[in-house]
């Protein structure tokens, strides 16, 4: 779980990446702030909420939600049972950081299955 919090944060403007239980207790922290567990719990409540708002809409299942604000931007993304969140300033390459956060998703899908 730490190389996959490691190759997220080894992209330009990634200033952190969580792994994190859908609900909202964090697993696993690349975050150099004492602000992790209302990040990781504030983004299992948003995923969530923007999951049921989608399902009202008949459009499927969710599986990436991305905020961004006048701050920077908040990314979160299925990993199965973990959420991936990762924040970055606003000049990150957001298609990267997307990109990475899909493979982190898919690695832990398989490292899950294995237990």
């Amino acid at each position: 779980m730490e190389t996959i919090l490691q190759r997220l944060m080894a992209i330009d403007g990634v200033t952190g990446a969580l792994l994190v239980g859908k609900d909202g207790l964090v697993v696993a922290s690349a975050m150099d702030s004492e602000d992790e567990e209302m990040v990781s719990a504030m983004a299992a409540a948003a995923y969530d909420a923007s999951g049921r708002y989608i399902e009202q809409l008949n459009m499927g299942d969710i599986r990436h939600v991305l905020f961004e604000t006048t701050r920077g931007v908040i990314q979160v993304s299925d990993g199965g049972d973990l959420l991936v969140v990762v924040r970055s300033s606003r000049d990150a390459n957001i298609g990267r950081v997307r990109i990475e956060m899909q493979q982190a998703g898919l690695r832990l899908s398989e490292q899950m299955g294995a237990y």
